[in-house]
């Protein structure tokens, strides 16, 4: 029991002297009694940001889109679609680093657990009403290119082989809507 009460008085003590030792550091939480008047005009500051610094802006990533070569759509598959091609499709797409599993989950409508982690809604890869709407071509360079800051391309960690047969793959998730 005297274990237990002195844990119950440490522990505040403890944070008490934790929380001065960060705020003589600058690392803490301010504890200005009266905020200053003299500049009001100042953007605000992000929590961990050095005092008198403002937050930097985050982009607006919603606002970024693809950017193919113009002729993306007329790029032919020299992959053909088999099932050894789609079986390596999937292979790379379920890779860690190297694939698509982590936004667009394993069904290609989206990793749901993930998705508070994204700074957008990845393409559902399983609409097939959308996905025929896009090429081999144009799929394959939304691989290649990615979005700058939503998705990354995969020209440095694919080979071109590698991302046709993701193209390949990615075609086997495209589905019926259910009424």
């Amino acid at each position: 029991m005297k274990r237990l009460n002195r844990l119950v008085v440490l522990i505040p003590v403890a944070v008490i002297l934790t929380t001065l030792a960060l705020q003589s550091f600058g690392q803490g939480p301010s504890q200005d009694p009266q905020p200053s008047s003299t500049n009001k005009s100042s953007p605000p500051t992000k929590p961990d940001a050095p005092r008198g610094m403002a937050a930097p802006q985050e982009p607006d990533f919603s606002k970024r889109h693809w950017e193919l070569p113009a002729d993306a759509d007329k790029t032919k598959n020299p992959v053909a679609s088999s099932e050894e091609s789609i079986a390596k499709g999937k292979e790379l797409y379920g890779t860690p680093r190297k694939g698509c599993v982590f936004c667009h989950g394993e069904s290609g409508a989206g990793n749901q657990e993930n998705l508070p982690k994204l700074r957008r809604k990845p393409a559902d890869l399983s609409n097939k009403e959308r996905m025929t709407k896009i090429t081999d071509g144009e799929a394959f360079w939304k691989i290649t290119l990615g979005i700058d800051g939503i998705m990354p391309g995969r020209e440095k960690v694919m080979t071109e082989e590698e991302r046709w047969h993701v193209v390949n793959y990615v075609r086997t998730l495209a589905v019926e809507k259910k009424e």
